[in-house]
């Protein structure tokens, strides 16, 4: 049965924050605003926005952390900090900003 879109955007931000790890300390809301942008052409290409829908977007994003921290912890341990952030990002974040 067919997923909902928000389930592979919710992915795809999860992927800058592994991306964001490999750049400049100095930049540390790069992931941040590589989320929005995304969000935002996202929005324009399909006429709705994936922050129009915070609660489900959140659930999906900390679905798949969730499943990262697991990978991390039993391959790449030296990565867990990555999902480890996002998740404690997404369990405080507040769903309607």
């Amino acid at each position: 049965m067919p997923q909902p879109a928000v389930r592979d955007v919710a992915g795809m931000l999860r992927s800058f924050d592994y991306a964001g790890r490999s750049v400049d300390p100095r930049q540390p809301d790069w992931a941040v605003r590589c989320r929005a942008a995304y969000c935002s052409g996202y929005g324009e290409a399909a006429g709705r926005d994936p922050r129009t829908e915070p609660v489900l977007l959140r659930a999906y994003e900390t679905d798949k952390a969730v499943y990262e921290v697991l990978y991390e912890a039993r391959h790449r341990p030296e990565w867990l900090p990555v999902p480890m952030a996002a998740v404690r990002r997404l369990a405080t974040a507040d769903p309607a900003a």
